[in-house]
């Protein structure tokens, strides 16, 4: 409070106006704002910041915290978020939760939830119209459904269903676990009003899909009429497939049914569902959608059997990863059909051939000329050379408006536009087959010159240009095309082979990111032609918005070590994740990540490096923000077992929320752990992948 002589503005505004205010600052600061003064509790009290409470992400808010505020409200809320607080404990969640009688949504995505305690909130609220929640045993929720005539009448008013499974396969325990559910009924059976289903499994454990499918599940096809929306993320879980997959045959079958929202990520249309009922369902649903999600589908003859017309409202497309023989050229077409499109993602949406010629560039040019709305474009993971004397990608992207891009993913190579040698421009990047590299006239070798005489032109007026084009961008990923997936994820070493035209982007080039002072999520992955990683200072000092960092195979060696001295200077980072190999995780480390005054979540994986405890340590107990720390080295399991216990207890009653993951790089239960990992951190940040464009249907799930 601004006070001058004893007089304090707000005793002279209205408790309406005030009310008004108090809706803008966070729920989770309730109980600090009712401590502020007798007038600020009283109007903490009324009914307007209670109907929709948002406690998602609440770190730093224990359980009797929660309490209190439900109790405080339990008469007025209307929609309850209380996603990823996977620290409260079922058994708090079903005894106050119940209290609230007037909850019409209703959103539990990675807390912790008994079967038992499931049960209790759904019999208990009687106006609950929209759910979503995670569950440990896919069998035992189903067995809860139709085992219990309670359960089972309270969920015949829901119109909007999320699943979220964190069950693995396992063995002949999952073979089990599909017989039984394959004797069941569904959800389906006792929701006839239900227009969203969204089952989501733990996503990110396997790059490779199940083709097996059994039989499909018992359900009541008059009950599909009314969905509108049906989604999946890409889940190796057998199980959740099974159970998603059951239903969505059913919902293809169905004539004249209407998708607004349609996920079938990881779909195999060759063994999973009849092609054919895809197909129609899909062109019967095109008037209507809005968002449609085909990434990693598989399918023959893509272009053939997939066409995207007369849809005027479709919003949001995803063609990430698909896997087909054929090329996108035909997606692109399509796509640029659709006038409405706000997000467009074409990550690595080149099936076999990981090179855009010319045709895939015209059908660009042809998506951004006709798609004035476009806001957010991926199209990282392909590699777009200069093809002669034909336009860069960069040409094609600038020669349009679009200075109301938010979002943009790029590969890497993309941003060097010539190369010369002795002043002549060579054509030795030139893709003449579909697949094949071309071989350049010598090894590339790291060097920051970017002079007249050097080997790259002027590179750093790519990204000089494109800040041009869209001065107000806020998420920008710049990801190296040999990039194939993070080495925590697999219990052997992952393949890093970077494109050897990325060779040629340098230090000074890089820095030109540093003009996009509206940055908020910057990822840089793969960047060869780094020598001392210099660069990062002047973006700390530009991006002073920056929350969300990501660097990975930042240079080709150790030489970067001094480039950490730069992280103290990003004072609004939230989130920072490092894969590194040969890091120096010592107390000078320690002392910069300390600058980052807000910083919640750091993650480092780091190859052929030990953390040292003593430091780290200290650096936990003075990042008094922190609580997610995941360190993936190669210190001895003994010794990661050992701190992080000791951490974890130290730490998680002080600071509610906080979650502590040592462990050995490549031992073989990395896989179970991170399957144990609360879904907000390994889809988020332990998970190491583009973001731009890949969740368009988080308001389905509270997000």
């Amino acid at each position: 409070m601004e006070t001058r002589d004893k007089f304090c503005w707000f005793d002279h505004i209205s408790d309406d106006i005030l009310l008004h205010i108090l809706c803008f600052v966070p729920r989770t600061d309730w109980k600090h704002t009712t401590k502020v003064c007798a007038r600020f509790r009283n109007v903490c009290q009324d009914k307007e910041l209670f109907r929709k409470s948002v406690l998602s992400y609440a770190y730093g808010m224990s359980e009797r915290d929660l309490e209190e505020y439900l109790r405080a409200g339990c008469r007025y809320i209307e929609t309850l978020n209380l996603n990823h607080c996977y620290w409260f404990s079922s058994t708090t969640l079903a005894a106050f939760i119940p209290r609230c009688k007037k909850i019409q949504e209703l959103f539990l995505l990675d807390c912790k939830l008994t079967a038992r305690a499931l049960t209790k909130i759904l019999c208990s609220l009687e106006c609950l119209k929209s759910i979503v929640f995670s569950v440990y045993n896919l069998l035992e929720f189903s067995n809860i459904i139709n085992g219990n005539q309670d359960v089972q009448f309270a969920l015949r008013h829901l119109k909007h269903f999320g699943l979220h499974v964190r069950e693995e396969s396992n063995g002949n325990k999952q073979n089990s676990l599909q017989f039984h559910l394959s004797q069941q009924t569904t959800v389906i059976e006792y929701c006839p009003n239900l227009e969203s289903f969204c089952v989501i499994g733990t996503p990110g454990l396997s790059q490779k899909l199940s083709k097996r499918l059994v039989h499909t599940l018992i359900v009541k096809t008059e009950h599909l009429q009314n969905l509108k929306t049906m989604s999946i993320n890409c889940t190796n879980d057998a199980t959740s497939r099974l159970y998603f997959f059951g239903i969505l045959v059913k919902a293809f079958d169905q004539p004249g049914i209407r998708f607004t929202n349609l996920s079938v990520s990881g779909l195999d249309l060759k063994q999973a569902v009849k092609r054919s009922y895809f197909i129609r369902s899909l062109k019967e649903s095109c008037p209507t959608l809005e968002n449609l999600d085909l990434s990693k589908v598989l399918i023959d003859e893509l272009e053939a059997s997939i066409t995207i017309e007369d849809a005027p409202c479709l919003k949001h497309l995803n063609l990430a990863d698909i896997r087909s023989e054929s090329r996108c050229l035909g997606l692109l077409i399509s796509a640029s059909r659709c006038s409405n499109l706000v997000s467009l993602n074409l990550k690595g949406a080149t099936s076999g051939c990981k090179y855009w010629g010319k045709e895939e560039l015209e059908g660009l040019d042809l998506v951004l000329k006709n798609c004035r709305n476009l806001q957010h474009l991926n199209i990282s993971g392909v590699h777009v050379h200069e093809n002669g004397p034909d336009r860069t990608l960069m040409d094609v992207l600038t020669q349009h408006d679009i200075t109301a891009f938010k979002s943009l993913a790029l590969s890497v190579c993309c941003l060097v536009s010539r190369i010369n040698e002795k002043g002549k421009t060579t054509k030795g990047f030139v893709s003449k087959g579909l697949g094949k590299r071309q071989r350049i006239a010598r090894q590339p070798q790291p060097s920051t010159s970017t002079g007249e005489g050097s080997d790259i032109g002027s590179c750093c007026t790519e990204l000089s240009r494109l800040h041009k084009a869209c001065p107000r961008i806020t998420s920008l990923e710049l990801i190296n095309t040999g990039f194939s997936q993070s080495v925590v994820l697999t219990s052997h070493k992952s393949v890093y082979d970077p494109c050897k035209v990325s060779h040629f982007l340098r230090e000074n080039d890089i820095t030109q990111v540093s003009c996009m002072t509206s940055l908020r999520y910057l990822q840089l992955t793969g960047l060869p032609g780094v020598s001392n990683g210099r660069f990062l200072k002047e973006i700390a000092t530009n991006c002073v918005h920056l929350e969300t960092l990501w660097l990975a195979y930042i240079g080709l060696g150790p030489q970067i070590q001094g480039m950490w001295d730069s992280l103290k200077f990003f004072k609004c980072l939230l989130d920072l994740r490092i894969e590194q190999p040969w890091m120096k995780l010592d107390e000078h480390f320690y002392q910069s990540c300390l600058g980052c005054d807000r910083l919640q979540r750091l993650v480092i994986v780091s190859k052929n490096s030990r953390f040292e405890p003593k430091p780290l340590e200290n650096f936990v107990a003075k990042a008094t923000r922190l609580y997610v720390i995941q360190l993936f080295t190669d210190t001895p399991l003994k010794d990661c077992d050992r701190y992080q216990t000791v951490l974890q207890k130290r730490y998680e009653c002080q600071r509610p929320g906080f979650h502590a993951v040592l462990e050995h790089l490549h031992h073989e239960r990395v896989p179970g752990v991170l399957a144990a990992l609360p879904l907000v951190h390994l889809d988020d940040i332990t998970h190491l992948s583009s973001r731009v464009c890949s969740k368009p249907l988080l308001s389905l799930w509270g997000e």
